[in-house]
C-alpha cells in the first residue's frame, strides 16, 4: 500500500512538471473566432436573379437585388416555399423553429460565382490554416432564402451535405431590411453580425457575408422590417484531398492506412503567424533536456467538431483553425501526430477505464461486457493513463501516460455508447468518447526515437497471436 501512495505522489509530481512545461505551449495555440463576416463590392451584374414564379409555372422574373423595390421583393418572397431545416437526417417544417422562405438552386439563376469574386480568398486566407489554406476549395450554391417581417432561425449547426464540407458561405444583398442579424456562438463564446448595420450607407453593389465552419452554431435573429434575401453556398474539400508532403518521406499511411500526410506547400507558401508561433514554442521544449528526459505522449483536445462514422481516416484532411496548425506543425517536426477516440468509461466494476482507439469501438445496448479495457484492447485500443487525474492511479506502468496540453471539450467530438456491464452483478455501462490528437515524442537528444503507430501494430498483433488479449465479452 505504501508503495503504491509513493507511485501515485510521484506520478502527480511528474503531472505537475510537465504541465507547467507545457504551459507555454498550450498558451502559443491562438484560438481565432471560427467565422468571418465583412462587406464587399461586387460587379452590378452579380446582383441579378431571374427565378421561376412557380415550380410548376415556366414563367419567370428578372430581379435586381441592388435595386429591388418593396413590392418585387415580396413577390420574390411569394414565389419561395416555407423553408424547413435539418433534424436527425430528415427535414423538418416548424415555424417555431425556423420561420423563413426557400428556393432551390433549379427554380433560379444567379451570376454571382464566389470563385470569381474576392470572395474565396477571404475565406482562405482566415478560415484556413497552414497547408490546408493551400488546398482546393469547391463552392457550392445550396439555397436562397428570404427572411421577411417576423422571420427568424433559432441556434442550430448546419447538417454537413458529406464529410468533405468544412464551411458555409452566406451572402446578404442590400435589399432594405432591420434586424436579421446573424448570432454565432462556440465554446462559450458569442459574436453578432449585423447585415442592416453593414449595408447602411455602404456604397453601391455592396454584398455582406459570412464564412464559418460548419461546426458552429448559428442563429438569425427576427427581421423586425423589409426582407433581408441571401444566398447560402456550401464549402467543400476538393478531391485533390493530402498529399505527400515536402520531404518526399514515407508517411504512415503508407503502412498503417491511418494516418495522412500533409498537403504539399508550394514555394511561395508563407507560414501564418500563429502556425510560427506554436511551433517555436514547440522546437523549445523539445530543446529543452529536461521537458520529459525519457519520452512520452502528448495530448490535444481538438478545438473543432468532426463527423465520425466508421473510421477517423477522413478526418485527418478536414482538420480545421489550431486543430490544423498542431497537426501540421508536429508532421514537420518529424513526429507521428495520430487521431484516435478517446474513451472513458466509469461504470466497470466501478472503477475508470481509459484508452485510446483508431476507430469506434462497437458496443450495442444489450450487449454484456464483462471487462470494457479488454474489449478495447481486443479490438486494436490502448490502454492509457490520464495525466489530468490520479484519484483512480491503478500503478500499471505498461498503460501510456499522456499529459493533454489542451483539454478534451465535453461540447465537442463527444459520443456516448450504452453497453450491459458484468462484475459482481449487471449493471448499465456508459463510455464516452472524444476525438483527439496524439505525439509521441523520443527521449532527450533523440527526440525522432518514438514508438510509431506502425510498432504499436505489431505488438498488439504479437499479443494476440500469443492470446494475451481476449475480447472480454460476457
Amino acid at each position: 500500500m505504501a508503495a503504491r501512495e509513493d507511485a501515485r505522489a510521484a506520478a502527480w509530481e511528474t503531472r505537475q512538471i510537465v504541465d507547467e512545461q507545457v504551459a507555454s505551449l498550450r498558451s502559443s495555440i491562438v484560438y481565432k473566432p471560427p467565422w468571418l463576416g465583412c462587406v464587399l463590392h461586387l460587379s452590378p451584374s452579380c446582383f441579378s436573379l431571374f427565378y421561376k414564379v412557380s415550380k410548376e409555372d415556366r414563367a419567370a422574373r428578372y430581379i435586381d437585388l441592388a435595386n429591388a423595390s418593396p413590392e418585387e421583393l415580396e413577390q420574390l418572397s411569394q414565389a419561395c416555399e416555407r423553408a424547413t431545416f435539418g433534424r436527425d437526417q430528415e427535414d423538418v417544417m416548424d415555424e417555431s423553429y425556423r420561420k423563413a422562405r426557400k428556393m432551390d438552386p433549379s427554380c433560379f439563376s444567379t451570376p454571382l460565382i464566389p470563385d470569381h469574386t474576392q470572395l474565396m480568398d477571404a475565406v482562405r486566407g482566415y478560415l484556413l490554416e497552414g497547408s490546408h489554406a493551400t488546398r482546393k476549395i469547391e463552392v457550392e450554391l445550396y439555397k436562397l432564402n428570404v427572411y421577411g417581417k417576423g422571420s427568424f432561425f433559432k441556434p442550430h449547426v448546419d447538417t454537413p451535405r458529406n464529410e468533405r464540407m468544412f464551411g458555409s458561405l452566406v451572402v446578404v444583398f442590400p435589399t432594405p431590411h432591420e434586424g436579421g442579424d446573424l448570432v454565432f456562438s462556440s465554446r462559450n463564446l458569442n459574436w453578432t453580425l449585423s447585415s442592416s448595420q453593414k449595408l447602411t450607407g455602404a456604397p453601391a453593389h455592396t454584398i455582406c457575408y459570412a464564412a464559418f465552419f460548419s461546426d458552429v452554431q448559428h442563429a438569425v435573429r427576427p427581421v423586425t422590417s423589409g426582407h433581408r434575401v441571401t444566398l447560402t453556398y456550401n464549402l467543400y474539400f476538393g478531391d485533390d484531398g493530402p498529399r505527400n508532403d515536402k520531404r518526399g518521406e514515407t508517411t504512415p499511411s503508407d503502412t498503417t492506412l491511418t494516418t495522412a500526410p500533409a498537403p504539399a506547400r508550394p514555394p511561395s507558401f508563407v507560414e501564418p503567424p500563429n502556425e510560427r508561433r506554436f511551433r517555436k514554442a514547440f522546437q523549445k521544449l523539445l530543446d529543452d533536456p529536461e521537458f520529459l528526459p525519457d519520452g512520452g505522449t502528448l495530448g490535444f483536445g481538438l478545438r473543432h467538431a468532426y463527423q465520425v462514422e466508421d473510421d477517423l481516416k477522413h478526418v485527418y484532411s478536414l482538420l480545421k483553425g489550431s486543430d490544423a496548425v498542431a497537426y501540421n506543425v508536429a508532421r514537420d517536426l518529424g513526429f507521428e501526430p495520430v487521431l484516435y477516440l478517446y474513451y472513458r468509461s466509469k461504470v466497470v466494476y466501478g472503477g475508470i477505464v481509459d484508452a485510446l482507439s483508431e476507430k469506434p469501438i462497437k458496443l450495442g445496448r444489450g450487449e454484456q461486457v464483462e471487462d470494457l479495457s479488454r474489449r478495447i484492447r481486443y479490438e486494436g485500443g490502448l490502454l492509457i493513463r490520464n495525466s489530468s487525474e490520479f484519484s483512480d492511479y491503478d500503478g500499471d506502468e505498461t498503460k501510456e501516460w499522456i499529459f493533454w496540453v489542451t483539454k478534451l471539450t465535453a461540447d465537442l467530438n463527444r459520443k456516448e455508447t450504452a453497453f450491459l456491464a458484468y462484475g459482481n452483478e449487471a449493471s448499465m455501462g456508459m463510455a464516452y468518447s472524444y476525438v483527439c490528437l496524439i505525439v509521441r515524442i523520443g527521449k532527450a537528444g533523440d527526440r525522432k526515437a518514438y514508438r510509431t503507430v506502425a510498432q504499436l501494430k505489431q505488438q498488439w498483433e504479437d499479443a494476440r497471436k500469443e492470446k494475451r488479449i481476449w475480447h472480454g465479452l460476457g
